[in-house]
């Protein structure tokens, strides 16, 4: 757990200062300034927590190697499982407090620190949406999630692919879990006994509508702003019931699920192929390897996320396949470790 902190706080503060020192100058204020290190700070930890976790186990199993205390634990009986335990159930609780922030505002520093780069912490706007909803088409002018407010809202309501109704207000606000239009203008075709066609313009009150769609949710799906893991999988069933494509939802829930899975997979596979005394290896060449294996690893699944999240590749090919075969190569390991010491 140590070597974990001293790494993980080494590897953010790297990424933090180096991203402060190229955009500093462009931040107003001192107040700005921290903010925005301390978003990027929790984007980084977010980002890196699972090589700070594979880091701080070579270094302490090296550490140990050099002396000759993983030799020690051996010649009194303790079997290699026996040795791995407490490092898989430190990475597995790190992993587990991790997926638990991600259920907070931590999963969303990365927006946090881009608004306030942009100077527009507090209040963001987003423009011109256009989507489906049920059997209309909604378009909003000006959507303001701080303040739950959306500016000129439009409604068309469509019957066998025809505009049959529209739907025309200035404002309206989220009200727990629908939003709320006032002053609406409601235009729609009326037949006549006749079967002439002619326009009805009425006026409403108030219109409930886009019942579920929380201004952060709309904001995400149509801007690819970041959410919680519990606003993603909520957003996910509500575009799934609306017949909409949810990829890049997906990719999103499964980068911050199954992806540093890996860091558990990489930790048992380290543990049971390293030899245990200096004498059986190169301290040096072993150490780089290690090191350089998990970078190279990382840097793959990092690649291969990036394809799942832009359509190019299925997110269950892209991100939870190459977890799982590494998780197939470390239970054959851990398989294998019966015939060692």
């Amino acid at each position: 757990m140590k070597n974990i902190l001293i790494i993980l706080v080494g590897l953010t503060g790297l990424f933090t200062g180096l991203d402060f020192l190229m955009n500093a100058s462009s931040l107003s204020s001192f107040n700005m300034k921290i903010l925005y290190m301390f978003s990027k700070w929790e984007e980084s930890l977010n980002l890196l927590y699972p090589l700070a976790l594979v880091f701080a186990l070579i270094w302490t199993n090296i550490s140990f190697i050099k002396q000759n205390t993983i030799a020690s634990f051996y010649a009194l009986g303790l079997s290699r499982r026996e040795f791995a335990k407490p490092f898989l159930w430190v990475a597995i609780g790190v992993y587990l407090l991790f997926i638990a922030l991600n259920f907070t505002s931590f999963s969303t520093a990365k927006d946090r620190a881009v608004m306030v780069k942009k100077q527009e912490y507090g209040v963001s706007k987003t423009e011109d949406l256009f989507f489906k909803y049920d059997d209309s088409f909604v378009y909003i002018k000006t959507l303001i999630p701080e303040q739950f407010k959306i500016e000129n809202l439009t409604i068309f309501k469509l019957d066998e692919g025809k505009i049959v109704e529209t739907y025309s207000s200035k404002e309206a606000w989220y009200n727990i879990h629908e939003w709320v239009a006032s002053d609406v203008v409601k235009k729609s075709k009326v037949l006549t006994a006749d079967g002439d066609e002619y326009l009805k313009i009425e006026h409403m009150a108030l219109l409930h509508t886009l019942k579920n769609y929380q201004p952060k949710i709309l904001t995400s799906i149509y801007d690819e702003h970041q959410l919680t893991l519990y606003e993603s999988i909520k957003a996910k069933r509500l575009l799934e019931n609306q017949g909409l494509s949810t990829d890049f939802l997906v990719s999103n829930i499964y980068s911050k699920v199954f992806m540093p899975l890996f860091s558990v997979a990489l930790v048992m596979i380290l543990l049971f192929t390293l030899p245990f005394h200096a004498r059986y290896m190169n301290l040096s060449f072993t150490t780089m390897k290690a090191l350089g294996g998990t970078l190279f690893v990382w840097g793959i699944l990092f690649a291969l996320q990036g394809m799942g999240k832009s359509g190019a590749l299925n997110a269950e090919m892209a991100i939870i396949l190459p977890v799982l075969l590494l998780f197939f190569y470390a239970f054959y390991t851990y398989k294998k470790s019966d015939n060692l010491i």
